[in-house]
């Protein structure tokens, strides 16, 4: 298995996991910081491993900004209840699309400095 197969597997997983913590949230459950942890690093490492390595990392970079924008706009525009939700579930979607960014980002530093 190579790393990049490796890395999209972590991609998946953080954003699975980072989901799910931000359904919780807004539903108004408390789950363990730790899967907000796991998510965060899964995510990196996936950023770091996988989407670094794509051909279109400007449009994930785009897209990684955009989700967290309007995760923080997105809870105002529809009711409480599903305000809420929506604001969790985007909020999820975003820390671990905030994380890969971090990784994908990490990498293009790297081959800047390192050719």
């Amino acid at each position: 298995m190579d790393t990049g197969n490796i890395g999209k597997w972590l991609w998946i997983v953080g954003l699975a996991l980072g989901l799910i913590w931000g359904l919780a949230s807004g539903l108004g459950m408390a789950l363990p910081e730790i899967l907000a942890t796991i998510s965060a690093v899964a995510a990196f490492l996936g950023g770091v491993l996988y989407i670094g390595t794509m051909k279109d990392r400007t449009g994930f970079f785009v897209a990684a900004l955009a989700l967290v924008a309007f995760s923080s706009a997105g809870g105002d525009m529809f009711v409480p209840m599903l305000g809420g939700l929506v604001a969790g579930v985007l909020g999820g979607a975003a820390w671990a699309a905030g994380a890969a960014a971090a990784g994908a980002l990490l990498r293009v530093v790297y081959e800047w400095v390192m050719p």
